[in-house]
């Protein structure tokens, strides 16, 4: 192989690279890139694989100068050390018998490789997608529910997001089991078919670091116990969208609660509520409570909200702001980083906040995204 890459270029895909990589590994080999030249209906590329064994990222680089064809298995944080570290505009590699050459204007290393024999095979996508989506669109989604998934491993079932389908509509859900995100969004597809799959959130991280592009378009495939993710350029090459990248992932194994069960129905009390306001309220409230009391008190009566926090050994903060609500006067206990969480995620300036009696309360933004908040007892 001999081929001279954009330095700018190799650095950002090396970033996404080391991400998956294991630091350490019974299998060396995955510790490792695989840079191999291809062709392309958009052009020439160098692919650049990497995988933990349950997450694969290819990813294509374009701006390359190929001089000669090859396949090479490097480590990859040492060779990201080496890219990153270096003051050139371009980087020059030149490989055989799994020795490599990176050549720059004042530098040149040798990095010893591996035999690309002993890399494990890796699934591509494959046909069409089940589902396409801007990538914009679904970062929305994934802001909106990834911070409500559980993080104990030992809730194995809810440690990532739901991904459902049906209708020609995706609904993203994700739960701890003290409160619930979904956000909704219309999907394209030519048949669309109902599905529902867990999306581990180690993987979510990844996919999210795939739609830097707002317009690009991603296409999503579901295939027996994986998720395989390709993201189409927002222009096109040759008259046809180009490749950026293909991730794959294996699914969470379980059955995710039925998260329709918790969104409460019949609510009595209704407040409409700014959320720039009532996000200042809510951190001023939290700042008098503690470990131990971790809780804020939100008190609604006609037109006004009235949060208290309170510790024993702090002392007592009271605020208080308008609101619109019509019900009975109502005092529920909240976990107030729970509150801020929704609110700085949310897609509009205002929200509904619905709830019946002490049951949960339904914080609904628009129509693409709702939350649902159990409340807690204040001591």
């Amino acid at each position: 192989m001999k081929v001279s890459f954009h330095r700018q270029a190799l650095t950002e895909v090396l970033a996404l690279a080391t991400g998956i990589v294991p630091s350490r590994s019974p299998k060396p080999v995955l510790g490792c890139v695989r840079l191999s030249t291809a062709s392309l209906p958009t052009g020439r590329a160098v692919q650049v694989v990497c995988t933990d064994g349950e997450m694969t990222l290819e990813t294509y680089l374009r701006q390359v100068d190929i001089k000669q064809d090859g396949v090479l298995l490097l480590p990859a944080i040492k060779f990201a050390e080496i890219v990153n570290n270096s003051p050139d505009e371009t980087i020059a590699i030149t490989a055989s018998n799994e020795k490599a050459t990176l050549t720059g204007q004042d530098s040149s290393y040798t990095l010893l490789g591996f035999g690309v024999e002993g890399y494990p095979p890796i699934e591509s996508f494959d046909g069409k997608p089940d589902f396409s989506i801007q990538a914009g669109a679904l970062k929305r989604m994934l802001d909106c529910t990834r911070f409500a998934a559980a993080k104990e491993m030992s809730r194995y079932a809810i440690n990532g997001v739901l991904f459902e389908v049906k209708s020609k509509k995706l609904s993203l859900v994700a739960t701890d089991g003290h409160r619930m995100a979904q956000a909704r969004e219309d999907i394209q597809a030519d048949e669309v078919k109902d599905l529902s799959a867990v999306v581990p959130i180690k993987a979510i991280t990844h996919i999210e670091k795939l739609l830097s592009d707002a317009q690009a378009t991603i296409e999503m495939q579901f295939r027996e116990n994986k998720l395989f993710v390709q993201v189409l350029a927002g222009g096109e090459e040759n008259g046809q969208k180009a490749v950026k990248a293909s991730f794959s992932a294996t699914l969470v194994e379980g059955v995710f609660p039925q998260y329709q069960d918790v969104i409460p129905k019949d609510c009595d009390r209704k407040a409409n509520i700014q959320g720039a306001p009532f996000s200042s309220s809510v951190r001023r409230a939290s700042l008098m409570t503690s470990d131990d009391s971790r809780a804020i008190k939100v008190a609604f009566t006609n037109n006004q909200l009235d949060l208290v926090g309170r510790s024993p050994e702090l002392g007592e903060a009271r605020i208080t702001m308008p609101i619109e609500f019509t019900g009975p006067a109502t005092e529920l206990g909240f976990n107030p980083q729970y509150l801020l969480d929704a609110v700085k995620v949310s897609p509009t300036d205002s929200f509904s906040f619905e709830f019946k009696g002490q049951g949960p309360a339904l914080m609904r933004f628009g129509k693409a995204f709702v939350y649902v908040i159990m409340p807690v007892t204040i001591p």
